[in-house]
């Protein structure tokens, strides 16, 4: 994989289509944003030797750092400083300002999640978005220069109580009044963050392997949330060309978390011809549905997006919005499904609902799916105990033990 790639929509070494970026228009997506920098004299700020691309949640700078230091050795993370706010960002090489990565960005970025690496002489800068949108260009250029710093004159009544941003996303919900500001600029140490098991290596030699353990292995530190926090339902149908499934989410919860972390570092999906596995990233050991598909897929067709669906907005604490969920579409290959989504399917337990007399009721995801005891070492988890049951048995009929009284027979 290209340094200055980012995570790929197939990686196709285990025969896995791994869903982690959400592609932008082609206008904005093709080489390497060569169209929109066009616009801006190539390459970014005018110089060539930088170079972009994006999806929906991330825009990734890359710069080959030519030449050798005065000391006549290699450029390292040493020599190269970032600094980062949510706004804007500056960096310097060897101590001296380099202008073309420097500047307000088109909009705003979650600096706590985004990263930086130098690697075989590249500079790669990696930011993730606050919200979904498809960038013309990394930085404001002279005619927009200086956006975030313009005070916006009210010229509504709701903008002069509720601030211009007002029909944003999210404006005025209490729920993410304290979400982080990311305002002044901090010094960034560099580093890609931790793989989890599963992921492409970034020079597409192969993946990163299992941890061991098996389902007690611990949790990985990446973990944000798993599918009770958040999941209300998930639904799988047939149309007359496509297999759809959908992971729908509870509202309120979404919105403070999609305030507070990147979508694109959350969600995941991976497909091969006869399976579907959608978990958020950091769990990927409980997934939130795996499905052993009815039929073939064209994994290389597939696609997915964030949408939402008004079929599930009576479930919600607040009827009267959005109901937000994950859609991923499957290309069945000909004659291969016949009525049904899922062969087989597991699927994590969901969200509570309510609280009857007999403990928590929680929302049913697909109807015929089996709910998996959840992985992890966490021994206040009833969970991990089923698990060791489960371990116990298995390991004592391997053995060619087992458990129940024998006859006994008498000896002559």
């Amino acid at each position: 994989m290209d340094a200055g790639e980012l995570a790929p929509q197939a990686g196709h070494i285990d025969g896995t289509l791994r869903l982690r970026t959400f592609p932008v228009a082609q206008r904005f997506g093709d080489a390497k944003g060569a169209l929109a920098a066009a616009a801006f004299g190539g390459g970014v700020n005018g110089d060539k030797s930088v170079e972009w691309t994006q999806s929906q949640g991330q825009v990734r700078l890359t710069h080959c750092i030519e030449g050798l230091l005065p000391e006549r050795r290699a450029w390292t993370e040493d020599d190269v400083e970032v600094q980062l706010c949510a706004k804007e960002m500056k960096v310097l090489l060897n101590g001296e300002p380099f202008k073309a990565l420097s500047g307000e960005f088109l909009q705003l970025v979650w600096a706590f999640k985004s990263w930086w690496a130098v690697e075989d002489g590249v500079l790669i800068i990696n930011l993730y978005k606050r919200e979904f949108h498809s960038w013309k260009h990394p930085f404001h250029g002279a005619a927009s220069q200086g956006l975030f710093r313009r005070n916006p004159f009210p010229w509504t009544k709701p903008m002069a109580t509720m601030g211009s941003g007002h029909n944003s996303a999210g404006h005025g919900n209490p729920n993410i009044q304290d979400a982080a500001k990311e305002e002044d600029l901090e010094l960034k140490p560099p580093g890609r963050p931790p793989l989890e098991a599963g992921e492409l290596l970034p020079n597409g030699s192969g993946v990163q392997p299992e941890l061991p353990g098996g389902v007690f292995a611990p949790r990985f530190p990446g973990y944000i949330c798993s599918a009770e926090d958040l999941c209300i339902g998930i639904t799988a149908e047939l149309s007359e060309s496509k297999a759809i499934i959908e992971v729908h989410f509870e509202l309120e919860r979404y919105e403070q978390l999609k305030a507070r972390f990147p979508l694109e570092a959350l969600f995941a999906a991976d497909i091969t011809a006869n399976t579907v596995c959608i978990f958020f990233q950091g769990d990927k050991a409980n997934p939130i549905v795996w499905g052993e598909l009815d039929g073939t897929v064209d994994p290389g067709r597939t696609t997915w997006r964030m949408s939402s669906n008004d079929n599930m907005r009576l479930e919600q604490v607040v009827t009267d919005k959005y109901s937000p969920c994950l859609q991923v579409k499957l290309t069945p290959l000909p004659n291969t499904f016949q009525r049904k989504v899922f062969k087989a399917c597991w699927q994590h337990r969901l969200m509570v609902k309510e609280i009857g007399e007999s403990g928590p009721e929680r929302f049913s995801g697909v109807s015929s799916g089996k709910t998996y005891l959840r992985a992890g070492y966490n021994l206040d988890d009833p969970d991990f105990w089923g698990n060791v049951d489960n371990y116990v048995n298995m390991s004592m009929k391997s053995s060619g033990y087992n458990s129940a009284p024998k006859k006994l027979q008498m000896v002559a």
